[in-house]
């Protein structure tokens, strides 16, 4: 069996536990519990100008000033954040499942076409596994504004989009304008979050959290640039077994970071929420251990990797020969030559 698929399905095993256990710690909506208990809300400002004079003056007369009213109207509210983690999860496991599928019963076409098949299962589930996370992430760290969400949406997509086109490429020019712009384009989805992180008080390791989603995301551009540059690094890790280890810690790693700050919240304010991580949990403890866990699992699971052997023979990047045709290749080149011909 081809080790992409035993990948495959151990990653398939975490992300069904993870889910399973998310699902058990959905918030039951009861008399027992808090109003909403770790829901979110999507809405927009409204900026409602008007003008404040004093008493018995007419507009014209002095002191009078422009008035400036916020106001936020809600567009969707009662937004699960842990349900919205826990279909994430499944969603992953879904796919990495088919992925495992896929591989044992026809190698033949998934190694094809520079495995083609499993590019199109990654950037598909990344285009909305991906998106999910980061609206989960966002939530967590207080977001409600429906057009930033929607900006993320919309980002997330253009990343994937752009990342298709990469792997898809053989013009190592080319590959860099799109890995440069697709991690210009992710930027700031990167800066969005991490101003909600900063401007959010009595939640701990928000910060930590907006920290952890910058550094991981921005690993899958480092490796992607890594690959389609040097032959030592395609030597040493297998695309696929890398994004396969990213994918894995990333998700589990930044899910229960965000799960355990939603629980701990509670806690500490004192609130009811059921069902509960444990009244007695050390979440300080739990959230070290999961920050540990996400970088012991990328070291690790790194160094393993490495063992693993690599049956995918990378396609020559074809350099450019001639500025009279833009990123044309020598090929490319030719032919057009011989049709002006």
């Amino acid at each position: 069996m081809h080790s992409i698929a035993l990948n495959h399905l151990l990653v398939f095993a975490l992300h069904t536990a993870s889910s399973v256990i998310l699902f058990t710690l959905m918030p039951n909506d009861d008399s027992a519990n808090v109003k909403d208990p770790m829901k979110a809300t999507l809405g927009y400002d409204v900026l409602t100008l008007g003008s404040s004079c004093p008493v018995n003056a007419s507009k014209w007369d002095a002191g009078c000033e422009i008035t400036r009213t916020l106001t936020h109207e809600t567009t969707f509210e009662g937004i699960d954040i842990i349900t919205l983690l826990a279909v994430n999860e499944l969603i992953t496991a879904l796919s990495h499942l088919i992925g495992f599928v896929g591989w044992y019963m026809s190698e033949a076409s998934w190694k094809a076409d520079m495995r083609h098949l499993e590019v199109i299962r990654r950037q598909v589930e990344y285009g909305v596994t991906a998106l999910l996370l980061e609206l989960g992430i966002l939530f967590t760290l207080g977001g409600d504004n429906l057009y930033v969400a929607l900006f993320i949406v919309f980002g997330n997509i253009c990343v994937q989009v752009l990342g298709y086109m990469v792997e898809r490429s053989t013009d190592l020019m080319r590959q860099y304008y799109l890995l440069s712009t697709g991690t210009l384009v992710l930027l700031p989805i990167i800066v969005l979050i991490t101003h909600h992180a900063d401007k959010l008080e009595g939640v701990h390791h928000a910060v930590t959290l907006a920290a952890g989603y910058t550094v991981l995301y921005l690993l899958f551009a480092v490796h992607l640039g890594l690959h389609i540059t040097y032959q030592a690094y395609r030597d040493l890790i297998d695309k696929d077994h890398g994004f396969q280890l990213l994918g894995a810690a990333t998700k589990l790693g930044l899910t229960w970071l965000a799960v355990s700050m939603l629980h701990r919240t509670y806690h500490d304010l004192g609130l009811n929420k059921l069902p509960s991580m444990g009244d007695d949990l050390d979440f300080e403890g739990l959230q070290l251990g999961i920050l540990l866990g996400t970088v012991g699992l990328l070291l690790l699971g790194g160094a393993l990797l490495t063992q693993l052997a690599k049956d995918m023979t990378y396609l020559p990047i074809t350099a450019l020969t001639t500025r009279d045709f833009g990123n044309n290749n020598a090929k490319e080149t030719e032919m057009h030559l011989r049709n002006v011909r």
